[in-house]
């Protein structure tokens, strides 16, 4: 039965003409189709690695986090305000929640330069980078990205998520605050119509606090352009999900004299760290959804990496040069790797996998662009690159890779065999350039002349 329910479920959602539906159903299966991909990829336990590598590099840089906030608190007279944004963050874990604050508060407030001495101070710094580091490895890791900023770059990012994240959400918390205890407020609050649409307000704007962070980071952390719709879909499904699992772990927290009992003193540091991997999880699940977002066509049922054969890859290969010699050929605006997924309706990785082979062999390279947009042209003169040096680029080991075959020990007939086999690629592909590919253009023309070649070979 099970079987029978899977197949049918394959065959209604992943295996209908979308295009042919109504504009309702179309939403409908394309969001059913989004949490199926996402379910294959928490089934697949990348996520998962990635959220536990956060939450051990969390647990070291929570406290040097935490001091250097409070020290840049302290510059703007905010160093008052961050025991109670503690509290109201905790506040999942009930009477945890003060005894943890307490303690937090007790750590930072010995953190001081004459203790620690410069090592030290040193030390915490790089506790606090290496966070912001790997969440931006995580975020790329979701989007395909792998070329990783430079130094500047991270620097400039990272200070600058370490300086203004801690102010951004004390200000945003402060005036929260400020506003609820404010006198002119409590005198409006009186009347109903206010006063409901006030409690309303109350309970919307943690959601829009958490989704507006949310949005930031999925924004401006990856290396790559994210657009503002696709970060808000997916801060919307990461915020409703914080919020629900903070209230699930209120409840567990005044329910769970099991989890004391067993655990004793200990039962707080094991739900803060199980809050901490369920809360990382979230963020890269929002991460995830925004990537499919921005690229729906890559929302597949299965066509996994190793998946593919070589021919596939020699295939994409010649599409990829053929597509950025055509668009270099014509001025056109080069092309993006995003956009050779969504033409070639293939997933990033397969897509990432033949640029680098083909930039590692001098073929093609990448230009700068704005907003963090990766876009390709040729490396070299297209007439000094033949159809062949495609092929083999993909076919060949990476360079970056050892060389299997040094070790390989061969067969005297396989040798002469794959002798002929490069012989005719030789013959029927390297004496037709790309700049001849892409200026023939008519396809039945090309495949006459390949044709033709392939005989006299």
């Amino acid at each position: 039965m099970l079987k029978t329910i899977t197949e049918t479920f394959v065959k209604e959602i992943w295996h209908q003409d979308v295009h042919s539906m109504k504009r309702s159903r179309q939403i409908v299966v394309y969001w059913v189709r989004m949490f199926h991909v996402l379910i294959q990829d928490l089934m697949a336990g990348y996520l998962s690695l990635r959220a536990t590598s956060l939450v051990y590099t969390s647990l070291l840089s929570l406290v040097p986090l935490f001091a250097f906030g409070t020290a840049l608190l302290k510059g703007f007279g905010f160093q008052n305000k961050l025991q109670p944004f503690l509290l109201d963050t905790l506040s999942y874990m009930g009477p945890r929640g003060v005894e943890m604050t307490i303690k937090i508060i007790d750590f930072v407030n010995n953190v001081s330069a004459g203790v620690l001495g410069t090592f030290g101070l040193v030390m915490l710094l790089y506790t606090v980078i290496s966070l912001v580091r790997k969440v931006e490895t995580a975020f790329n890791f979701v989007w395909r990205v792998r070329e990783p900023r430079t130094l500047a770059q991270s620097l400039a990012y990272y200070l600058g998520v370490i300086m203004v994240g801690p102010l951004l959400m004390v200000t945003a918390f402060t005036i929260t605050a400020a506003v609820s205890n404010h006198a002119t407020v409590q005198h409006f609050i009186d009347y109903a119509p206010v006063g409901v649409m006030y409690v309303a307000l109350g309970k919307i704007l943690p959601y829009v606090l958490v989704i507006g962070a949310f949005t930031f980071m999925y924004m401006f952390v990856p290396h790559t352009h994210v657009q503002f719709r696709s970060a808000i879909t997916g801060a919307v499904l990461a915020g409703v999900l914080w919020e629900l699992s903070s209230w699930a772990f209120t409840t567990l927290s005044y329910s769970s004299t099991r989890l004391t009992a067993i655990y004793s003193s200990f039962a707080i540091i094991l739900m803060f760290v199980i809050w901490l991997y369920v809360s990382w999880m979230i963020v890269l699940v929002g991460i995830q959804v925004a990537f499919y977002v921005q690229n729906p066509e890559l929302v597949r049922h299965g066509l996994r990496r190793n998946e593919i054969g070589g021919r596939t890859f020699e295939r994409v290969a010649l599409h990829i040069m053929y597509l950025i010699g055509r668009a270099y050929e014509e001025s056109a605006k080069p092309w993006s790797r995003e956009q050779l997924a969504r033409r070639l309706h293939l997933p990033t990785d397969i897509i990432l996998d033949v640029i680098d082979r083909l930039q590692q062999r001098s073929l093609i390279m990448r230009i700068s662009s704005r907003r963090n947009i990766a876009r390709y042209a040729p490396a070299r003169d297209m007439g000094k690159i033949t159809l062949r040096d495609i092929v083999m680029a993909v076919r060949q080991n990476p360079k970056s890779g050892q060389d299997a075959d040094k070790h390989l020990k061969s067969v005297p007939q396989v040798e002469a065999l794959m002798g002929t086999m490069d012989r005719a690629l030789d013959n029927v592909l390297g004496t037709t350039t790309l700049k001849q590919f892409v200026e023939e253009g008519d396809p039945a023309e090309l495949h006459t002349k390949t044709v033709m070649r392939a005989r006299h070979t």
